[in-house]
């Protein structure tokens, strides 16, 4: 075998496992941004009972590099966002959270800075925070036909 043939192979062999590489890479940035923002909706089934309900004024809104778009359950597209917020806790002091969730597509005009949405949060320091979803939207439910 000519070494042309041989270096050939080794160069086809090398963009192959190349490839492979980065999309694993990819696979596994978009897990593990998924599960960043997919953990916020869980937070909030366990502050929904004990937690302490109040409105956040929204300070920012920034979106992920990759712009991660997932399917909801309703087969809407849920985007990867996450919210700057300002609040005043039970003692009448002001604090600020970070909160990573998906927000329907259709949504998202709701979600810029200035507007107002539901919170709940704990009584821990620092306060664990997570939209209310009884109180504002972040999913439009699918409608069905009877």
């Amino acid at each position: 075998m000519p070494w042309s043939d041989m270096l050939g192979m080794g160069l086809g062999g090398l963009a192959v496992l190349a490839a492979v590489i980065l999309a694993a890479a990819l696979i596994w940035t978009s897990v593990v941004t998924d599960l960043r923002f997919r953990g916020e909706e869980k937070q909030w089934e366990q502050l929904r009972a004990q937690g302490r309900r109040t409105e956040a004024e929204i300070v920012a809104l920034a979106r992920p590099p990759g712009r991660l778009i997932k399917r909801g359950r309703h087969a809407a597209d849920m985007a990867a966002t996450e919210l700057r917020l300002a609040f005043t806790d039970a003692a009448g002091q002001r604090r600020e959270a970070s909160v990573r969730t998906f927000i329907d597509t259709e949504l998202i005009a709701n979600f810029t800075a200035g507007r107002k949405v539901h919170v709940v949060h704990s009584g821990e320091e620092p306060p664990q925070v997570a939209i209310d979803r009884e109180r504002t939207q972040l999913e439009i439910p699918s409608t069905t036909s009877p």
